[in-house]
């Protein structure tokens, strides 16, 4: 089986590395004083920006960075704001015969020159029914995932420990989640996890911050596989480590949510 689809995932999370390079010049939003919600729009976005800056400076920490995005989507209609944030565009790049969800950056409308070297990113990951992204943790960057089309079925571990082979979890969460719904990453609490499409068209708009000592300053993510582990004491479960081509073949052969 070819691992060709789970390299462009790669490629496309491997390249948020040296995104913060090329975000000076990169439109990220789209909004026009004609749309409807363009105010509030761009009231979400100058939040997400200060909570980016205040982790990236060490204000805050990443599960506080955690908790107040999540609390930021859930307190605003974001998948009323669509139309403001390029949706078409993305929905038009789903493609039902790759494994893995369409990747489409938001671009940046220049509003008032706060955002010309934006240190962070916003995209949205559009699934056909069934695409799913494979359970992985992350080191060196956070996003959060707001579910704003569709529904996605939904896990998230807590990473307790790093080992050569394996890490250590603890599931946190295992829900359908429909437009409303917010899963961000900490430096531990839900630093795991794993979303599988339950129905064309689901997409989710994420928040992504690098340059931030998370498990570590260098960009990495750990693809494990947590229905082989082995049940520790406490809930914790041993998930060994999977290469790219054994995360696709396990859990994004099946598809199911």
């Amino acid at each position: 089986m070819s691992d060709t689809p789970s390299l462009s995932r790669r490629r496309f999370l491997a390249d948020v590395s040296v995104l913060a390079l090329a975000l000076g010049h990169a439109r990220l939003l789209m909004a026009s004083p004609r749309v409807a919600g363009a105010h509030d729009v761009r009231q979400w976005l100058e939040q997400v920006s200060t909570l980016g800056q205040q982790v990236q400076k060490g204000a805050i920490e990443a599960n506080v960075w955690r908790q107040q995005i999540d609390a930021l989507n859930t307190s605003v209609a974001l998948s009323e704001w669509l139309p403001a944030l390029q949706f078409d565009r993305a929905l038009q790049a789903m493609k039902h015969d790759q494994k893995d969800p369409a990747k489409t950056f938001v671009r940046l409308a220049d509003v008032d020159g706060r955002y010309a070297e934006a240190r962070f990113a916003v995209a949205y990951f559009v699934f056909a029914r069934g695409q799913v992204i494979t359970p992985h943790g992350h080191r060196g960057m956070l996003s959060a995932h707001a579910v704003v089309a569709g529904d996605l079925h939904v896990r998230t571990f807590d990473r307790l420990g790093t080992e050569p082979d394996a890490l250590i979890i603890r599931p946190r969460l295992d829900q359908i989640a429909e437009p409303g719904f917010s899963a961000a990453i900490g430096e531990e609490e839900g630093n795991i996890h794993w979303f599988v499409a339950r129905k064309d068209g689901s997409a989710t708009l994420d928040v992504i911050v690098q340059d931030v000592d998370v498990n570590g300053r260098g960009f990495k993510l750990d693809l494990i596989d947590p229905r082989q582990g082995v049940p520790l004491d406490a809930g914790r479960i041993r998930a060994p480590l999977l290469t790219w081509a054994e995360s696709s073949r396990r859990y994004q052969a099946e598809g199911e949510a």
